[in-house]
């Protein structure tokens, strides 16, 4: 990667990047090298950059590396670039002990599965019944205790993972604020960095868990979705993130967004790494009836075994249903983005995949998806805006975790915390927007999305359940309706993959996530490429619903096609930046002197 260093016609010194088939332009000047201040180091020896978990077996078992070492490289890691970057929220003061413990039940011959020895982060939301506090990312939480290890950290500690720590996250799971707040950001952690371009947004809530493994800090990592968090984050990390069916990883033991569309699901740096957290974590558990609806729909030996090559993609039909996903968003549509998409679908076609132009709206897409990327349509009346419906959820969810929690000590402040209320209450009492920061992000001082969720009280009344049922049967159908895409000649294709975009443009996140997460229905996401900012786009896959065998196969035959490690990697650009609120990307769809100051894209080069 190199930086080029040019002057405008203002005569100021701008940053230009030029990176593979990026839309940088080569510029009459001299060359300078941006030298990545955290490069990976040799962990006993063992390159591990980009090492995959069978690898990284195959160490512990000739003894050229053990838990305690990998463990150990990590948490120097993170100690070198957390003051900058913020991933991780808090480390576990038990992770050794953990580690030589898996270590000596390895040197007694007992290996627990392909997990036993990797260190995991989970994100802040996931409870763990340890000397490590759950907090969702805020300083109200702090001191509490939790009613238990959550059913998929349970799953974790029974494969034999060691839990390093916990990610940070947006506060609240991205649930505290939609005005004077950035993606990222939480009171108790920090404001979360995207490794790439420490200027740029990182999207959703699962941003630490993203992120952490993008920039080596872990190999594999935790998050959850309730509406694009994993999906998102994964996106603008260039790491695999994979966002399971509602349900098929247990929710109990993890602080309530919606239980209608909360998911548990795994970042990698590759999707059979992906595939494998998932196959330690999913399950039916009594403490969440909606997990037991994937009795009888998951498939035996897990979803790993669905890993394969660009060899599988021979044959294969791939849809993209162009209407709104494909023609209008904006993160397709910004300066040189397309192309690189499009190029991508020539090297399916090129591989032997048949790609349909889906020109027909798919169904009900018009009422469910907003044109130009996340969120509602424009016109969708109030009453059936998807932030009335998860508002509710909020209220009763978090009021529901709080009366699940106890505190030995006390709460701060000794205010109640009974109801999602109190915990308003608590950051206007104690300006928690400074606490943790020592007011070093003023911008990030709202909580509207808190108060609009109190403001509902919970209730459930018949505009809530019309709105839920109304959006949930849109948003299948959609999806349904996409794998059995009607044909210009009548004809009905069954297609093996629905391929959506996943990339951002201005401040605002993809449009991959609105309609498979109110939907109930899971998705999958690569990195293919950089935009002109340095930072990735991603290419993800449509689920119907327990479809994640599907998702594992097509995504991991696209990710062996494209080769995207082999040509990016992160570098730190800006990493010890304090811009907040982050850069707009394309800001007015088009490249500027303004964006070229924050290594974007160069005008010429459109």
């Amino acid at each position: 990667m190199k930086v080029i260093s040019s002057l405008t016609s203002a005569g100021t010194l701008i940053g230009l990047l030029l990176l593979p088939r990026s839309c940088a332009a080569d510029v009459n000047s001299t060359a300078v090298r941006w030298t990545n201040p955290f490069p990976v180091e040799p962990c006993n020896g063992v390159n591990i950059k980009d090492i995959t978990v069978a690898e990284l077996q195959l160490h512990f078992a000739n003894g050229s590396l053990t838990s305690v070492q990998l463990s150990q490289c990590y948490i120097k890691r993170i100690a070198k670039t957390n003051p900058y970057v913020h991933h991780v929220i808090e480390i576990n003061p038990d992770w050794k002990d953990i580690a030589q413990a898996l270590d000596a039940e390895r040197a007694s011959g007992k290996v627990r599965g392909p997990l036993h020895g990797i260190p995991v982060l989970t994100k802040d939301n996931i409870a763990t019944d340890d000397k490590v506090e759950t907090t969702d990312g805020n300083l109200v939480l702090l001191g509490s205790k939790v009613a238990g290890d959550a059913f998929v950290v349970r799953k974790l500690r029974a494969a034999g993972v060691v839990l390093l720590g916990h990610a940070n996250e947006s506060e609240d799971a991205d649930h505290r604020a939609v005005i004077s707040f950035s993606e990222g950001w939480s009171d108790r952690g920090g404001q979360c960095r995207n490794v790439w371009n420490g200027t740029q947004q990182t999207a959703g809530s699962s941003t630490g868990s993203a992120q952490a493994v993008a920039g080596y800090n872990i190999l594999l990592s935790v998050g959850t979705e309730t509406h694009g968090s994993v999906l998102h984050p994964a996106g603008h990390a260039g790491v695999v993130g994979l966002k399971p069916t509602a349900g098929l990883t247990s929710r109990s033991g993890v602080i309530p967004g919606s239980r209608n569309r909360d998911s548990v699901g795994t970042f990698a740096r590759n999707v059979h790494d992906a595939a494998l957290l998932l196959d330690a974590m999913y399950g039916p558990d009594d403490e969440d009836p909606w997990s037991l609806g994937q009795v009888g729909k998951t498939p035996d030996g897990g979803y790993t075994q669905f890993a394969t090559n660009s060899s599988a993609l021979k044959g294969a039909i791939f849809g993209i249903p162009y209407h709104i996903w494909w023609s209008t968003v904006a993160g397709i549509r910004a300066p040189g983005n397309e192309a690189k998409f499009l190029a991508r679908l020539e090297q399916l076609k090129q591989a032997g995949v048949t790609i349909v132009n889906m020109t027909a709206p798919l169904p009900y897409a018009d009422d469910i998806q907003n044109a130009y990327g996340w969120g509602d349509a424009v016109n969708t009346t109030y009453w059936l805006q998807s932030a009335r419906v998860l508002n509710v959820d909020l209220y009763n969810g978090y009021t529901e975790w709080l009366q699940q929690i106890s505190w030995p000590n006390g709460t701060s402040g000794n205010l109640p915390l009974e109801n999602l209320g109190d915990l308003v209450v608590w950051n206007n009492v104690n300006n928690a927007t400074t606490g943790a920061l020592g007011g070093a992000y003023p911008w990030n001082s709202g909580q509207d999305a808190l108060i609009a969720a109190v403001a509902t009280g919970g209730v459930r009344d018949a505009r809530y359940w019309r709105a839920w049922y109304w959006r949930l049967g849109r948003s299948q159908a959609c999806v349904d309706g996409a794998y059995a895409y009607e044909a210009p000649d009548g004809s009905t294709l069954a297609l093996d993959a629905v391929l959506i975009p996943n990339v951002a443009s201005g401040g605002a996140s993809s449009s991959i996530a609105s309609v498979v997460d109110a939907a109930q229905y899971p998705a999958i996401s690569i990195p293919i490429n950089v935009d002109g900012f340095n930072v990735p786009m991603g290419l993800g896959i449509w689920g119907t619903g327990y479809s994640e065998g599907k998702l594992v196969k097509w995504a991991s035959a696209m990710e062996s096609l494209f080769h995207f490690a082999e040509d990016f990697e992160p570098e730190f650009v800006n990493y010890n930046t304090s811009k907040i609120p982050f850069d707009a990307r394309w800001p007015g769809y088009s490249c500027t002197v303004d964006s070229l100051d924050h290594l974007g894209c160069s005008a010429a080069a459109v």
